[in-house]
């Protein structure tokens, strides 16, 4: 029987050193990927529509934009409030209704 090639294990672990940080479990739940990324950044676009990948990978690589939480080879994980506190900052209106 084979299983999945990458798995993710839950495991107690010893105290964060000095670059590196805490996850909390509760924080899994309230994670942003590019896909919603790129659907956030479309709220704030004229059209209301997501934007290109491409696009969304650029914003989330300025020197301004909230670190990711997890960076791995295939994906970047980022916090929600900081994401939603940068988009209040940089793309006012993005909230209001169409």
């Amino acid at each position: 029987m084979t299983g999945p090639k990458h798995s993710v294990i839950v495991r107690p672990v010893s105290p964060p050193g000095p670059d590196e940080d805490w996850i909390r479990r509760s924080d899994l739940d309230d994670l942003v990927d590019i896909d919603e990324l790129r659907d956030l950044l479309g709220r704030g676009s004229r059209r209301r529509e997501r934007v290109a990948r491409s696009y969304a990978d650029s914003i989330s690589r300025q020197y301004d934009f909230p670190r990711p939480l997890i960076t791995h080879k295939r994906v970047r994980l980022w916090l929600r409030a900081p994401v939603i506190d940068w988009m209040d900052q940089n793309r006012p209106g993005w909230r209001d209704p169409i």
